[in-house]
């Protein structure tokens, strides 16, 4: 695989009381259209401008102060090994894979046009295994509520993130493998291609803690905000770990 990039869905309506989403099926706002089609934008201007890998962070956003963080912790740690860093810039996507979720159909369809508007035809195609985390009974409470109904169930899943599994829901665990079989499918019909993965906080945040070797107990601290893009160069995302770009 020339290389990978990540892509989270745009914004979704406020959610001031906190309630899981999870797999609900709740729809981008006309900001999170803008969003995405930003970041179609900035990703085709990082692609025809490269001459090796783009920064590391986007300041603009106020990501890349924790992205920095977080790989530097992860390289501390010893997960992250001497790579290709700059050796490979970053390619445009010629296949766009994306969770079967509207919010995230729907961003896909977005970068879609505006690739074809810049003359770059790509195909789209929804994917289960990109799917954000089943939270089964807990989607749409909130944690006072969560709590009320399975005591003591939310600490539980705060000391074991990697295992636990709430009530009709899958653990992250299982979400890292879904989508570990999901990219290597993929990546098994289109060698050699570049491609792009629109999916969920959840998901994004399993596949990176693969690509960093971080354990599953870190995936809350990996940041992802809405419409964020990330750059995983290399010839193979499951057998080849290298530097990436977070935007």
């Amino acid at each position: 695989m020339e290389g990978l990039w990540l892509l989270r869905h745009g914004s979704l309506l406020p959610n001031p009381e906190r309630r899981f989403v999870g797999a609900r099926d709740i729809a981008l706002t006309e900001a999170g259209r803008g969003q995405i089609r930003q970041a179609a934008r900035a990703l085709l201007a990082e692609c025809d401008a490269a001459n090796g890998l783009p920064p590391s962070a986007a300041a603009a956003t106020g990501q890349g102060r924790h992205a920095q963080t977080a790989v530097a912790e992860a390289a501390e740690r010893g997960a992250l090994r001497e790579g290709r860093t700059g050796q490979y810039g970053p390619c445009v996507p010629q296949h766009i894979i994306c969770s079967d979720l509207g919010r995230c159909r729907e961003s896909a369809r977005l970068v879609q046009d505006v690739f074809r508007a810049r003359g770059h035809a790509v195909d789209v195609f929804p994917d289960a295994g990109l799917r954000e985390i089943s939270l089964g009974l807990w989607e749409g409470l909130t944690i006072a509520e969560v709590e009320a109904r399975w005591p003591g169930s939310h600490a539980a899943r705060g000391t074991d993130m990697a295992g636990f599994v709430p009530p009709q829901g899958e653990s992250f665990a299982a979400v890292q493998a879904r989508a570990m079989a999901c990219v290597e499918r993929w990546q098994a019909r289109y060698p050699g291609e570049c491609l792009l993965l629109v999916s969920h906080a959840g998901v994004l945040r399993t596949l990176l803690c693969h690509w960093l070797a971080l354990p599953l107990a870190e995936v809350m601290r990996v940041p992802q905000h809405y419409a964020c893009r990330i750059w995983l160069p290399g010839k193979e995302f499951l057998g080849e770990e290298t530097s990436f770009s977070w935007r």
